[in-house]
């Protein structure tokens, strides 16, 4: 199911990269996303975490809090959804983000089956309808 679905994870690192230098990158990766018919991108971090002042390791080990204004990083969230219509889940920790990105996967998985079912259905009723009575 390649063709019909498509889910990038990032780590809250990687998505706080996202906003900064990674920037133009990952704008490039949605465009791509956006071409697939059930994309997702899971992130794994919390509302809480995208609403507080992001703080990371500096080099020399050093925690630092980013400098990035608050709302960038929850706009920037709302921007992106709006604008490539790919769905981002804020998992909170790994194990959440990898669960539901498995339920993601088993709901495409009966989607598509339901719609390949309901396609059928709707052949065999069109070819009884052009049959010569």
């Amino acid at each position: 199911m390649e063709q019909v679905v498509c889910v990038e994870r990032k780590s809250f690192a990687d998505f706080y990269g996202c906003l900064t230098d990674g920037r133009e990158r990952f704008e490039n990766s949605l465009h791509r996303l956006a071409a697939v018919r059930y994309p997702l991108v899971v992130i794994e971090g919390s509302m809480s975490d995208l609403l507080n002042r992001y703080t990371y390791v500096a080099a020399g080990g050093v925690p630092t809090q980013s400098q990035l204004p608050l709302a960038v990083a929850s706009s920037s969230l709302l921007s992106w959804q709006a604008r490539y219509r790919v769905p981002m889940l804020l998992c909170g920790e790994r194990s959440a983000a990898s669960r539901m990105t498995l339920q993601h996967l088993d709901v495409i998985w009966r989607l598509e089956t339901e719609d390949g079912r309901q396609l059928r259905r709707e052949r065999r009723e069109a070819l009884r309808g052009s049959e010569p009575q």
